[in-house]
């Protein structure tokens, strides 16, 4: 489905051709009814003979009200644009064309009213010079329809006309990140809140939670609604009523964006591209400097906005640029969003652009940052996903998702734990952490291994589930314990060390299950940390036998009890000829390992053997 904005000067007749078209009079209010003057938006429905069904968005066009058809705007696809045929063009046709353009609404149909109120001749020039303004913005080629709301005439001809021009637009797309910008709050005795507007960007479900944003306040969708019938689900490209649980009238306003929970981030600082318009269609010259007080205009929000170009100082009439925007009120924006640019002294529409990066991390004077703009300005989700990648290297997955639009990851691009990492940035870590290890092992042969948050530091510091995942990535590398080695990697000991080895193991063999303690062994510590790391001696408690001789230990403790029962720390002792002092780490020991399970005094036979 499409929605169609109506467009043009004051007093043109919009609401009234919107009224002869559907049978639905937009104006709400009685102050609009009395005055005659549409003020706030209105809204109604036409099923066109296609059978597409289209919702019609209806603003106002005095210039006193321009913030009101601004939060109109932002949900039109197609444009109903309605000049005058006894007025002809005015400086809010202008004005409203220069906001079509910014949005980049392409599609629309201009509507000659009130045609039955010239001659001909009059008519034929107002409707070459229409065609001449329009032919040098976004809408140059629509269709112009001459009709009558008040006879008749010309009206099958334009919806004729915009029938062709629906059937011919682009479909709303579903990037699986519903959003729909509130423009109208209202309450129904016995539902509560009820909030309207354009559905973009994914569906929305009854039952299903979403978040006001940028308050974040969370609530439930208890209804939908479309054209006032009641729907289970509806998809992008829709207008939408959600009476929403847990919410009251002051929960959520005009400007609001109601959202998927959790898959949106409102920020106050983003990165885009801005152009000036051009004064074939703005009507004036425009130049744009960082001096000033500016609006800025997107969805149905409006916001004040600082503007800090980039690469430049200025941006002239019909030039384009970047900039930094510094909004006073967060949004819930996405890549690709079209803005509105307004300058609040002057109180004039001169311009607009497009997001680029909604969630930007690089600071405006990064040398860095004018050539990430430059690819991202035509790129795709995809491509703006690598340039983003190959600037920053690591970005977290659902920022990047956030920042670029991109629905589901390339299956070639690389995440570790929650980083996107870039492919080439994957190797460099790999490289690095393999060298680490490499340049330590050489230095330290004697080591099994260097301790993991001593190589996380030197590779790569930062996300532990990220270096984790970096680990487990690499074939050559092994964990064991709290240390990473390479798999190529076996201890080595000199021939002085060796020797020293030999006699170590030796004297620990002789003397059984009395050996000295820890402290006087008298031995090099680094060669104890190898052999316990080789497996060839086992510390326990605060001394260490050799590998033989705990495996005998364990044996002996296992078949005692499999004959006779449960065993204490004294049965141990006995059993294996030792003190008190060695049975009790060695009874822990037994119960650490499995060998055995400690019951009171006793220890049971363990699962482990």
């Amino acid at each position: 489905m499409h929605v169609i904005g109506t467009a043009g000067h004051v007093d043109h007749g919009k609401s009234t051709l919107v009224e002869r078209l559907t049978g639905i009079d937009p104006d709400r209010f009685a102050e609009e009814k009395r005055r005659g003057l549409t003020i706030d938006l209105g809204f109604a429905w036409l099923q066109l003979p296609s059978g597409n069904e289209i919702g019609i968005i209806d603003v106002p066009g005095h210039e006193r009200f321009i913030r009101n058809m601004l939060a109109g705007a932002g949900g039109t696809t197609v444009c109903l644009f309605v000049v005058a045929a006894n007025e002809g063009w005015k400086p809010q046709s202008a004005e409203h064309l220069a906001i079509l353009h910014v949005l980049g609404v392409s599609a629309g149909v201009v509507a000659l009213t009130k045609s039955d109120s010239v001659d001909k001749e009059a008519l034929a020039q107002v409707r070459a010079d229409v065609e001449s303004r329009i032919g040098a913005s976004s809408m140059r080629g629509a269709p112009v329809v001459a009709c009558s709301a008040i006879t008749g005439d010309g009206l099958d001809e334009l919806i004729a006309a915009l029938d062709r021009v629906v059937q011919d637009a682009e479909s709303a797309p579903n990037l699986g990140r519903p959003r729909l910008w509130v423009d109208r709050v209202f309450t129904i005795a016995g539902a509560g809140t009820v909030v309207t507007g354009t559905l973009a960007g994914g569906s929305f479900e009854k039952g299903e939670e979403v978040e006001i944003s940028p308050e974040g306040r969370r609530a439930r969708v208890r209804g939908i609604q479309s054209h006032k019938k009641e729907q289970e689900k509806l998809g992008p490209g829709n207008r939408a009523a959600l009476n929403l649980a847990g919410l009251d009238r002051q929960g959520a306003e005009r400007g609001d964006a109601i959202v998927s929970a959790g898959r949106w981030r409102p920020t106050n600082r983003l990165h885009a591209s801005i152009r000036v318009l051009d004064p074939t269609i703005a009507g004036r010259d425009h130049e744009l400097t960082e001096k000033g007080a500016h609006l800025m205009y997107v969805g149905a929000a409006e916001t004040p906005v600082r503007i800090r170009l980039i690469g430049t100082d200025r941006i002239g009439p019909g030039a384009g640029g970047y900039a930094e925007l510094r909004l006073r009120d967060a949004l819930p924006l996405a890549r690709g969003d079209r803005f509105v640019l307004r300058d609040a002294g002057r109180v004039l529409t001169f311009g607009g652009g497009l997001v680029l990066d909604p969630l930007p991390t690089l600071e405006r004077r990064d040398p860095m940052l004018l050539p990430l703009l430059e690819k991202l300005t035509n790129a795709d989700a995809v491509g703006a996903l690598m340039a983003l990648l190959a600037t920053e290297r690591a970005i977290e997955q659902d920022t990047l998702r956030m920042r670029t639009g991109v629905h589901s990851l390339p299956t070639e691009i690389p995440v570790l734990g929650d980083l996107v990492v870039a492919p080439d940035e994957l190797t460099r870590l790999s490289d690095s952490l393999v060298d680490t290890l490499d340049e330590h092992h050489r230095s330290d042969p004697l080591a099994g291994g260097l301790p993991k948050a001593t190589a996380r530091n030197l590779v790569w510091p930062g996300d532990p589930g990220a270096f984790d995942a970096l680990v487990s990535s690499i074939d050559g590398v092994v964990e064991e314990g709290s240390n990473l080695r390479l798999a190529s990697h076996k201890v080595r000991f000199d021939e002085v060390q060796d020797s020293q080895r030999s006699s170590l193991l030796e004297r620990l063999e002789a003397s059984a299950f009395n050996p000295p303690l820890a402290d006087d062994l008298g031995a090099d510590r680094k060669i104890l940390d190898a052999l316990t790391g080789t497996g060839e001696l086992v510390r326990i408690g605060n001394y260490f036998l050799t590998a033989g001789r705990a495996a005998e230990a364990r044996r002996l403790v296992r078949a005692h009890i499999e004959a006779n029962g449960p065993m204490t720390v004294a049965q141990i002792r006995d059993l294996l000829a030792t003190s008190r002092k060695y049975a009790v780490p060695l009874a822990e020991w037994l119960d650490a390992t499995g060998a055995t399970i400690r019951k009171g005094d006793n220890r049971l036979l363990g699962p482990r053997a």
